[in-house]
């Protein structure tokens, strides 16, 4: 029982929930569609289970929102803000953009259940785990973000769920400096929302993107990307002290 206790296999447990449930349901639900209300009950029955699971057993201390120093809290999100304009700056040019309630639904239902496991459950143990290294914590809990992404490989070509690996844990570094400092869930939640949601508003870019094959020059800029992460979550973090409460 002593097993169960420890952090290292609660991380191994919770990083499980993702693949294991979505598994589960696709073994339930035949219908797969990336813009289908089915993704969206999938990723709701992830969240309730990591949710239950938390209350009985990873018991983290879940921060979703803090109205402190509101301004300090868009400081420190500002260059993921940036960095989010940029990357759906395409939608500029879309000429058929259309708001869909349904996707902002499934967007935020995808970044509820993904930031309350890989942020508000994962980065606090990991916190335990490395004695309160805020960059390690921030650092492990995106790794482990970036590998679920491995699950693509059943439809995808090694080279370019490779780039989707990198780039997610890149996101997923950023999203964690944020949780961490600003001690607000909900503001990677919307981050999160904001970043899936766009692309999927024009129909003309989502096709674009599914006939999008891998280049090396594509990896290139995802390490690129990564690299940039750390080098932000460096400089948040370098005199960030984790309160004893907060850990």
């Amino acid at each position: 029982m002593k097993l169960l206790k420890n952090n290292l296999t609660k991380i191994v447990i919770a990083s499980l929930l993702f693949p294991s449930v979505l598994t589960l349901m696709g073994l339930i639900i035949r219908k797969k569609n990336a813009n289908s209300l089915w993704q969206a009950l999938g990723d709701l029955v992830v969240f309730i289970v990591a949710y239950l699971l938390n209350k009985g057993y990873f018991t983290q201390k879940v921060y979703w929102f803090n109205s402190k120093k509101i301004g300090k809290q868009l400081y420190t999100t500002l260059p993921a803000i940036v960095i989010i304009a940029f990357l759906n700056s395409a939608m500029l040019v879309a000429t058929d953009f259309q708001v869909k309630l349904k996707v902002i639904m499934i967007c935020l239902l995808v970044g509820l259940a993904e930031e309350y496991i890989f942020r508000g459950l994962l980065v606090g143990l990991f916190l335990k785990l490395l004695h309160n290294n805020a960059l390690g914590a921030v650092t492990g809990s995106s790794i482990i973000f970036g590998l679920i992404h491995m699950m693509n490989l059943k439809s995808l070509p090694i080279g370019y769920v490779s780039a989707q690996v990198i780039f997610a844990a890149a996101l997923g570094i950023l999203f964690g400096t944020i949780y961490l400092k600003t001690r607000n869930l909900s503001i990677v939640i919307a981050l999160h929302a904001l970043r899936d949601m766009f692309p999927m508003f024009s129909n003309k870019m989502m096709a674009q993107a599914a006939q999008t094959t891998f280049s090396m020059a594509s990896l290139y800029v995802t390490i690129v990307f990564l690299a940039i992460a750390l080098v932000i979550a460096y400089v948040q973090l370098q005199n960030f002290e984790i309160k004893k409460e907060e850990a």
